[in-house]
């Protein structure tokens, strides 16, 4: 049976929590920080461009423009080797040695070796790399300008992220990719993560207002053209960048991938949705969930004390088989299903989430609005299975905004993920990710290139 415990009454639990919690993440918890070295675009003989950056510690990833990616596990301190997809390490089908110059510095060289080709030579370009801090409020953010080789002025983009807390700075590839297509790139570590300052969040209103500082930040650089500053947005991003936009003037256009067009609410929704379409159940099955989410949303959304009522739902749907298939699903709902843990933590969680004087998350935010009033151009990227966020609803949404002569473009890859991942079996809980789909990366670039005027 699930039990609710009053907030009073674990009070003690929760300290004993906390402080176990943090013992553990001193103990087992932290990773180790990304292997920066390597960053950077690589040239191959045959014109191929190679983007590495790091996955997580040690552990690299490599793209192509075509798509293909894979990551690059260490069998040394300069060699690596590959195998299919992102998480397959056998067969190998790839291995990677870098070349570090004599007078030190990055690496200059990499020797790229399939196993079912002939090796050849990598030269790094050498794009400049300026690091700097932005000042944003009482915050310092943490940034990285990587600009192209040529001579400036140059339009620009800078990457917004998505709602992780890795460090955009050292793991994002695209200021490679479009630096050496001839676009000026910021990325910038949100606050709360990587180098930068204050507390991570994911309140679209308070990260909207660091893209602004970052627009002021690039605006005065020599290097760059203001009147060709873009905004890529990534995911969350894709919540982010609009608003940005809303708040200053002068942004040349909006690059929005896999974002969505709907309050968080919805999305948070379509992961159970998606989960049970997937599995075969139908509408019947979507209204039992959303009856226990239309509660959930009343407790987190509305502060209403309803957690007896959602309780006895809970309880009443642990043996359903419905209830089972939405276990672990990209959705709060999903998440309760699936977890061991009481009520309580839950409970716990919802408090965190809204402590303070502003909200950890704006689950209401409706992007439809802030987008409909924008007379900047902007691209839509969307994957036609994506798991995490409702593609079609999204879609729907600008092609309304379309008819009524927003200046919007939607582009659709019918068989990609979130991302724009390419992958491998029929159930999401275990999709094996195979890559980008063939011209994501290239629709990015031709995007941004056309609307500075250089295509």
């Amino acid at each position: 049976m699930r039990r609710i415990f009053s907030k009073k009454g674990c009070v003690l639990l929760i300290l004993l929590l906390v402080l176990g919690g943090g013992i553990a993440y001193l103990a087992f918890g932290r990773s180790d920080p990304p292997d920066t070295r390597f960053n950077g675009a690589y040239r191959l003989e045959d014109g191929r461009l190679v983007f590495i950056t790091p996955s997580e510690g040690e552990i690299l990833r490599y793209r192509l423009m075509s798509g293909q990616s894979s990551t690059l596990w260490p069998v040394g301190d300069l060699s690596y080797e590959s195998g299919p997809g992102w998480r397959s390490r056998e067969p190998i089908e790839l291995r990677v040695d870098f070349q570090m110059p004599a007078e030190g510095g990055p690496p200059n060289a990499l020797s790229w070796q399939p196993t079912d080709g002939p090796a050849q030579r990598g030269d790094r370009i050498d794009l400049p790399e300026i690091f700097s801090t932005i000042p944003a409020g009482e915050l310092t953010l943490r940034s990285k300008l990587v600009l192209p080789l040529a001579d400036p002025p140059f339009p620009s983009v800078i990457l917004v992220h998505g709602s992780g807390k890795d460090s955009a700075v050292d793991t994002y590839y695209m200021a490679y990719l479009f630096a050496s297509h001839g676009i000026a790139t910021l990325a910038y570590d949100k606050r709360g993560t990587g180098g930068s300052s204050g507390e991570y969040n994911q309140n679209f209103h308070l990260l909207s207002d660091d893209t602004v500082a970052a627009v002021e930040w690039l605006r005065d650089r020599s290097e760059i053209d203001p009147q060709a500053i873009h905004l890529a947005g990534y995911s969350q991003g894709g919540w982010i960048s609009p608003l940005a936009a809303s708040k200053i003037h002068g942004i040349r256009s909006l690059l929005i991938n896999y974002g969505p067009m709907v309050p968080i609410t919805e999305e948070d929704r379509w992961g159970y949705r998606y989960a049970l379409y997937e599995k075969g159940f139908g509408e019947d099955a979507v209204a039992k969930v959303d009856r226990i989410n239309e509660v959930m949303g009343a407790i987190f959304d509305s502060g209403e004390n309803r957690w007896s009522e959602l309780a006895e739902m809970l309880e009443e749907a642990e043996d359903q088989d419905w209830f089972e298939a939405i276990a672990g699903s990209d959705s709060l709902v999903g998440f309760v299903a699936g977890t061991k843990m009481p009520l309580w933590v839950v409970r716990l969680y919802g408090w965190w989430m809204t402590r303070g004087d502003s909200d950890f998350v704006d689950r209401l935010y409706d992007p439809v609005p802030t987008v409909s009033a924008l007379d900047i151009p902007s691209l839509w990227i969307f994957g036609g299975e994506d798991s995490s966020m409702p593609s079609g609803d999204s879609i729907d949404i600008l092609r309304d905004l379309q008819q009524q002569g927003r200046p919007i473009e939607v582009e659709i890859f019918p068989d990609a993920e979130h991302g724009i991942l390419l992958f491998e079996g029929e159930d999401s809980f275990d999709r094996k990710y195979l890559g980008y789909a063939p011209g994501y990366l290239d629709l990015q670039v031709q995007w941004l290139l056309h609307q500075s005027g250089e295509w």
